[in-house]
């Protein structure tokens, strides 16, 4: 029937799209990025930050920013695919959520502390390196 068929297109359509999606975002998220991001209060700032794997999909995630360092544990879903770290800065936590893009990139939402507040962040990997 020319319905089935269609809807068959569809998924198949789909299935291309997502694994096209995963392959090459998903295979350089190991090593440096440079970092841009807005503060809730709106200040840019930018700085660098390291990224290796803990194990399966997990990461250890270091940020350098402004003379400042934070340190994080994120955790991979390939379904977004979504990378999802939490993080202490001083004695602050936060969490970020960051959406891996087909060309490396991962562009993020942000909170952290008590008071809340909602940053964004994009991490571009540095180098042009796209390796794991």
């Amino acid at each position: 029937c020319a319905a089935g068929r269609m809807a068959m297109k569809r998924v198949i359509l789909a299935a291309a799209m997502v694994a096209g999606l995963g392959g090459p975002a998903m295979a350089q998220r190991q090593g440096g990025y440079a970092v841009a991001g807005q503060t809730p209060g709106g200040q840019r700032y930018t700085g660098t930050l390291q990224m290796e794997s803990a194990g399966g999909n997990t990461w250890r995630v270091v940020w350098s920013v402004g003379g400042d360092s934070a340190r994080g544990l994120g955790l991979l879903i390939p379904e977004g695919p979504l990378l999802v770290v939490g993080y202490l800065a001083g004695r602050e936590i936060g969490v970020v959520a960051y959406a891996v893009q087909p060309d490396g990139r991962l562009v993020g939402t942000w909170t952290q502390g008590d008071g809340g507040g909602v940053g964004s962040e994009t991490l571009t990997p540095a180098g042009g390196s796209t390796g794991k």
